[in-house]
C-alpha cells in the first residue's frame, strides 16, 4: 500500500521515520492566587454586624433616656454616638475598613433596633396609662416636680388616643433611624482618616 510505514505481509519498515521534532515545552502554570476572604457585607445577614449594632442601640436608647431627663439636646447625640461607636466596634473587630455608605447601613440597624426598642417602651406606656393607680402614681411624681397639670392632661390625652402613637411612629423611626446612620457615616469617615 502506498504511503503505509510497514508492510502489511512481513511488517518491514517502508520508510524511515523520524523521530518527532519536540514542540515548546510549556512551563507549569500555577493557579491564579485565591482571593483575600472578605467580610461579609453589612446587612442583616452579617451576624456580628447584627449584634454590634443592637448592643449599640441598647445602649444609645439608655444613655438618651437617662441624659433626656437632664438635658434635651443629649438624647439625639447619643444616637448619633450609636451609630458611630457600632462602627468602631465592627471595624476593631473585623480590620476591615467601611466606606461611608457601609457606616451608614450600620448605623442604620442600630437605629432599626433603637426603634424597635422605643416602640416596645411606647406599647408598655400606653398599657400602663390605662391603668387608673398608675395615671394617679405619674400625676404624683408630676406635682412633686412642680410642672403645671394641664401639661400632664394634655400630654395623657395625647397618648390614650392609639391614632396619636400610630401617627408618631413614622416619625419616631426616621428620627432614630436617621440619626444612628449620620453617625455610622461620620464614623466610617473618621475612622478611614486615622488609617
Amino acid at each position: 500500500m502506498e504511503g503505509a510505514l510497514f508492510c502489511h505481509k512481513c511488517g518491514k519498515p517502508q520508510r524511515d521515520i523520524l523521530p518527532e521534532e519536540p514542540g515548546p515545552v510549556h512551563a507549569a502554570t500555577e493557579p491564579p492566587p485565591l482571593p483575600a476572604p472578605t467580610a461579609p457585607a453589612i446587612g442583616f445577614h452579617n451576624g456580628l454586624a447584627v449584634r454590634i449594632a443592637s448592643v449599640a442601640g441598647i445602649l444609645s436608647v439608655a444613655l438618651s433616656a437617662l441624659t433626656g431627663q437632664v438635658a434635651a439636646a443629649l438624647g439625639p447625640l447619643w444616637l448619633i454616638a450609636g451609630g458611630f461607636w457600632a462602627v468602631f466596634v465592627y471595624r476593631r473587630r473585623t480590620g476591615e475598613r467601611l466606606t461611608a455608605m457601609n457606616g451608614a447601613h450600620l448605623g442604620w440597624i442600630c437605629g432599626v433596633f433603637n426603634f424597635v426598642i422605643v416602640a416596645i417602651m411606647m406599647a408598655v406606656l400606653v398599657m400602663a396609662l390605662s391603668n387608673s393607680a398608675a395615671v394617679e402614681t405619674v400625676r404624683d411624681q408630676w406635682r412633686q416636680h412642680g410642672r403645671p397639670e394641664a401639661d400632664l392632661d394634655q400630654l395623657l390625652a395625647a397618648v390614650r388616643n392609639p391614632l396619636n402613637v400610630l401617627a408618631a411612629m413614622p416619625l419616631i423611626f426616621v428620627l432614630f433611624t436617621l440619626l444612628p446612620a449620620f453617625g455610622g457615616a461620620i464614623g466610617a469617615k473618621l475612622l478611614d482618616r486615622r488609617d
